[in-house]
């Protein structure tokens, strides 16, 4: 206790002494980028670094930079027969050490006597097939972006083309499309969605993920036209990389704060040698926000998680790793049985929901001479999901009203070759099959017989689906390349397939010009519950949804980008997206195109809805230099569908426009702190609507909806200021975070829909103002 008073009192008083400079390793390693096979004796040299601070790759392609100062960093790289690149962007802190992944693309113009300029990359996506709609982001990024509260999808809802639905959830909508499109990928292998509270307001999204942002690597988003390696996805995919830890040393960070305790360690099994770990857990109930008054006390969400990655490298037989992420939710209400206190249905209703989501695998990565890798994956998922809802009846007797579990797991082989026949052409082939068990319980109380349950679907069974992709990039030029390839699924539960061809190209016609198109179908299952939705008719069950078709799209887009700088860019891409065979409800309005979340859906479907998705995406964005960075992006859109009803209508994501404005500056403090201000202005049109049928509704005590005219009212639009504010200070072999996020700091209204008032007898609109500041204190060691 003594010597922990006395570190306290020494980590005051060395605040206050005036600061020597701090050093720190910068270390990395270089690949080719088609092969990822090492490049050694490449030149490493920090742009502008006086003295000069340079070294060479060893033959593994690993190099490192000693005693470089506390800040932040451009290096470039180059070596002989390759493009040399900039990476920018790089902090080096006193108490970790900086590791950077870096790859070089061959040149096709051998002749020495040719001078290529240094070009960033920073704007590119990691994966070299991806030629549109397709960008990496950062760990850095993701903790630095104001309102991103440390979570890849509210980081990435900055991006052009992306739309979030309210502050509570992190659900995105890609250029009008369902949250439910996209997918989440990890170490390569289709994942569950990783959130916390998963689906709960919206399928696809959820509170934040089940995996802290200190443990990825850089990573890619995709909003479109994706390769073929992607499947299972119509809207987006996030491609996600967990990073391996820090070979030569071990390094700790704990972070408290006001959404809970964050606690992440690193480094070497057995110091000296190559295998290596990195973990985090976190353990939320976000008691002090909801202390403020933010969160109703019976309200407080419950969540823990745990993620690592164990890595084995060795001499002749690859790289081995080992990798999983857990995330246990729970999540009550209490009902009131006054029923002088009503004023909603929610009032008079109790509920409990628990959720368990985890993944998990062994990956294993053999790179053969200069020319060829081959990576594998063999991994598990699941979800255990139950909710289960009571409702105190108007005799104020406390009912049975819905009960939804699932408990769905699947495994998953996933293996792909990637063989680079020569300078121009490489190409990429693989398989995933997924075996898929699932015991799925719904039941749902029948109106006017409270507390009489009946069964919509009552399922346990396997199943399996697979996909299959081949696809190859040929660089015609220095500055002009194509992919192409095709992407096939097969689901066995109901014999359905879909061939998806996918192309692209990239022609940069000036040195800081380039004009990019690309083309994919998609193809995309549905949530299982769905095909086991089940109909009695004379005694005899039968399932109609089994044999619904893959909804599908065909997705063009263009795209022109011009490099103002080597650190400021201007993208445009226009795009037409169309949908079909998506399910729907016969003679109806209802599509599944708009779905947002029921887990007490239960009507027979058809894939029998279409539906239009077109407009034009700008990014005006420069990169992180000289201590400051903006983005500027905006989305003019139109979302049109057709249900069987047979007239085109708004979707409920068409919220026509959005524009988002960004803005760091990161300010020196006493040699070896910084300051760190980042704000985010965001204005969106409003999610849209039926109009509530006011005379159903009065009747009913219960909003009644106008389906007639689906989605023909808008909410209005908003908008939201988040502001990011951290401190870190540095100092021998540690540092410290001090970090105020402050998401909705001007208070917008959030619209969420309506509910029936049973004091006044009305129908009301759900408006809420969602102030959330979160304040941390992080130390690394």
């Amino acid at each position: 206790m003594k010597s922990l008073a006395l570190s306290i009192i020494l980590s005051l008083v060395s605040i206050c002494i005036t600061a020597q400079t701090l050093t720190q390793k910068l270390k990395g390693r270089v690949v080719d980028q088609e092969s990822q096979s090492p490049i050694g004796f490449a030149t490493v040299v920090i742009v502008n670094s006086n003295p000069i601070l340079s070294t060479l790759t060893d033959e593994r392609g690993n190099f490192v930079l000693e005693h470089v100062p506390v800040g932040r960093y451009t290096i470039e790289v180059s070596f002989l027969g390759y493009n040399p690149q900039l990476i920018p962007e790089i902090l080096v802190s006193s108490a970790k050490e900086s590791y950077v992944e870096v790859s070089l693309k061959q040149a096709l113009n051998q002749i020495n006597t040719v001078t290529v300029t240094a070009q960033s990359r920073k704007e590119l996506p990691m994966n070299s097939m991806a030629s549109i709609s397709a960008r990496s982001f950062t760990v850095e990024e993701t903790r630095r972006y104001a309102g991103g509260l440390d979570d890849p999808a509210r980081m990435a809802s900055a991006f052009a083309g992306v739309t979030v639905g309210n502050l509570q959830d992190n659900a995105i909508v890609i250029r009008g499309n369902s949250p439910k499109g996209v997918s989440w990928r990890l170490e390569g292998i289709e994942i569950p969605n990783p959130n916390h509270f998963a689906g709960g307001n919206v399928a696809g999204g959820g509170f934040v993920t089940i995996f802290s942002s200190h443990m990825l690597s850089n990573s890619d988003f995709f909003t479109g036209a994706f390769p073929a390696e992607y499947g299972n996805a119509l809207a987006g995919v996030f491609d996600m990389k967990f990073r391996s830890g820090n070979a030569d040393d071990r390094e700790h960070a704990v972070q408290v704060g006001m959404m809970g305790i964050d606690i992440g360690s690193e480094g070497p099994f057995v110091t000296g040698k190559k295998a290596t770990y990195v973990c985090n857990y976190r353990y939320s109930t976000t008691g002090l926000v909801s202390a403020l008054g933010l969160i109703p006390s019976e309200q407080i969400p419950k969540y823990q998680d745990f993620s690592f990655k164990m890595h084995f490298p060795t001499d002749k037989f690859g790289a081995f790793s080992v990798w999983g992420i857990g995330g246990m939710d729970v999540n009550s209400e209490p009902e009131s049985t006054d029923s002088s206190e009503w004023e909603y249905d929610w009032d008079r209703v109790r509920y409990l929901w628990t959720l368990n989501t985890g993944a998990g695998g062994v990956s294993h990565k053999y790179v053969f001479g200069a020319k060829t890798f081959i990576h594998t994956t063999v991994g598990a998922s699941g979800t255990q999901n139950k909710f289960d809802m009571k409702r105190v009846d108007d005799a104020l007797i406390l009912r049975d009203n819905s009960f939804f579990e699932d408990n769905s797991g699947k495994i998953t082989l996933s293996t792909s070759v990637n063989h680079k026949w020569n300078a121009k052409h490489t190409m990429r082939t693989g398989i995933n099959h997924h075996i898929v068990h699932y015991a799925i319980d719904l039941q749902a109380a029948l109106p006017g017989n409270a507390g009489d349950m009946v069964h919509y679907v009552n399922e346990d069974g396997m199943s399996s689906y697979s996909e299959y992709f081949v696809q190859s990039k040929y660089d015609f030029t220095e500055n002009l390349s194509v992919t192409a390839g095709i992407h096939a699924n097969y689901f066995a539960l109901n014999f359905n397939y879909s061939i998806d061809p996918r192309v692209g190209a990239s022609w940069k016609f000036s040195p800081n010009q380039t004009l990019s198109l690309g083309y994919g179908k998609h193809s995309q299952l549905e949530d299982l519950r769905m095909y086991m939705i089940r109909k009695e008719v004379d005694g005899i069950i039968n399932y109609p949804n089994k044999q619904l078709e893959m909804s599908q799209a065909h997705h063009l887009v263009l795209g022109y980008q011009l490099m103002m700088s080597k650190y400021m860019r201007l993208k445009i891409e226009p795009y037409y997206q169309y949908l079909y065979n998506i399910p729907g409800i016969k003679d109806s309005s209802w599509s599944m195109i708009n779905f947002t979340q029921d887990w007490t859906f239960q009507e027979e479907l058809q894939s029998n809805s279409i539906g239009v998705n077109k407009g034009v995406d700008v990014t005006i964005e420069r990169f992180l230099h000289n201590n400051f960075y903006f983005l500027i992006t905006a989305s003019l859109f139109d979302s049109q569908y057709k249900a069987d009803d047979d007239t085109w209508r708004d979707t409920r994501f068409n919220k026509t426009f959005v524009c988002n404005v960004l803005y760091g500056k990161e300010f020196i403090i006493k040699e070896n702190s910084l300051l760190g201000v980042n704000g985010r202005l965001t204005y969106t049109g409003g999610e849209r609507y039926s109009p509530v049928n006011y005379s159903e509704s009065l009747l009913n005590k219960n909003v009644v909806f106008d389906d007639s005219q689906a989605f023909e009212k808008q909410f209005p639009s908003s908008y939201n200021l988040d502001i990011t504010i951290s401190y870190r200070i540095n100092k021998t072999h540690r540092s410290s975070i001090i970090a105020l996020q402050l998401k909705n700091a001007l208070g917008s209204p959030m619209y969420s829909g309506f509910g029936y008032n049973y004091k006044t007898k009305t129908v009301d609109m759900d408006k809420a103002v969602v102030v959330i500041p979160v304040v941390s204190y992080k130390i690394e060691f």
